[in-house]
This record gives structure tokens, C-alpha cells and sequence, in this order.
């Protein structure tokens, strides 16, 4: 796995900006403390650290190849701040395409869902969206209390209680889109769909 990161953390300079670089270096650390609080396995701690290194990758792409990758895989292009999420699994697929380990399908679904959710998360899908919203150089109040919060509740998983963690990464997905749903609507800003179906899904299997 060290090669791996190692080869990526180079490789993906070439696609960000020294800014989106830090975050992303962000979210990796980030995600690697989830992975210890919430008692992930050594696959799932090492499909999260790809996923959180290439999660961002086309976030910065000329509006050019964007269109381009949404014309070739059936994408609606659109200036939307979610699209990156919907390119970068063909992009990594066709950047990186020869080795099995980056594409996982594991690391295409967690940035597949980093925005906005989605259906049938996974641990690692939740936590990289989490992640995403609470790494430490975010300083919005709502990314900072959610940050407190998360963390605070990690802090009480017991050793290799994966129910927990489950619920943990729930009620912090939850979280995070409830608080992203009121931002938009305050903004009078368009709510991706999926955002509001990922919220109701986390809610409704808490209640359950």
C-alpha cells in the first residue's frame, strides 16, 4: 500500500493546484485517523487512502475535458460544484486504467459519492464524504462543528466495535447533509437530489 500512496501523492500534483493539494493531503489524514477511530481493515484502510488521495482529481479540469469525459461516458455536463464527482471514475479509469489496485471498484464508488452520498454506502463511502467536509483545513463554523462533533463520538467506538462505527458514520453523513441542504436553501442555491436522498436514507435507517 506505501507504494501506492507514495506513487500518488506525486502523480496527483499534476492535476491540482498547490491549494486542492493541500486539501486533499487533508482528507487523506483525515481519513486515515477515521480508519483507526472506526476500526476499518487493512482493505478497507487502504481503499479509503486511494479514494481520499484521488478524490478531487478532476476538480480542477479545463471545462474542455470535462465536456469530454461527461460526452464520452454519458455525463451531463454542467458548471455544478458536484460534477468533479461524477468524472473522476472514468478519469482514474482512463488515467490509471492498467492497475487494479487504484480502480478498484471500492476507491471509483467512495469518489463516486464524496458530495453528495448516495445509494448503498459503503463504510469507506461515508467516511471519505465525511472526511471530505471535516479535514482540518476547513474553517466554516458548520465544518468545524461537525468536525467537534464526529470526532467526539468516534472517541467513544470501542476496539473493533464495527456496529458503532456504522452508526457513527451514519448519523455524521446525516449530519453533514442536513447541514449543506440548509445551507443551500438559505443561499436560495439548487439542491443536488442526491444530497436530499442520502439525508432521508441515513435518517431512516437510524429510526429503524
Amino acid at each position: 500500500m506505501n507504494d501506492v500512496i507514495s506513487f500518488l501523492k506525486e502523480d496527483i500534483k499534476k492535476y491540482e493546484s498547490d491549494e486542492r493539494y493541500a486539501h486533499t493531503l487533508s482528507v487523506y489524514d483525515e481519513c486515515m485517523w477515521y480508519a483507526e477511530k472506526m476500526c476499518l481493515s487493512d482493505k478497507e484502510t487502504q481503499t479509503l487512502g486511494i479514494a481520499a488521495l484521488l478524490h478531487d482529481i478532476t476538480k480542477e479540469l479545463p471545462d474542455g475535458e470535462a465536456e469530454a469525459i461527461c460526452a464520452d461516458n454519458n455525463i451531463k455536463f454542467s458548471h455544478a460544484p458536484t460534477l468533479h464527482q461524477d468524472t473522476a471514475a472514468p478519469f482514474i479509469k482512463k488515467v490509471y486504467g492498467g492497475d487494479p489496485v487504484i480502480c478498484d471498484k471500492g476507491v471509483l464508488s467512495a469518489v463516486s459519492k464524496h458530495t453528495t452520498g448516495g445509494d448503498g454506502m459503503t463504510v469507506c463511502d461515508m467516511v471519505l464524504f465525511i472526511a471530505d467536509f471535516t479535514e482540518a483545513t476547513r474553517k466554516y463554523e458548520n465544518c468545524v462543528t461537525a468536525r467537534e462533533y464526529i470526532h467526539a463520538e468516534c472517541e467513544k467506538i470501542k476496539k473493533n466495535d464495527r456496529a458503532s462505527s456504522q452508526n457513527v458514520a451514519m448519523r455524521g453523513v446525516a449530519l453533514i447533509c442536513k447541514m449543506t441542504i440548509d445551507y443551500l436553501t438559505v443561499k436560495n442555491r439548487q439542491i443536488d437530489q442526491r444530497t436530499q436522498r442520502t439525508y432521508e436514507l441515513m435518517t431512516a435507517v437510524q429510526k429503524e
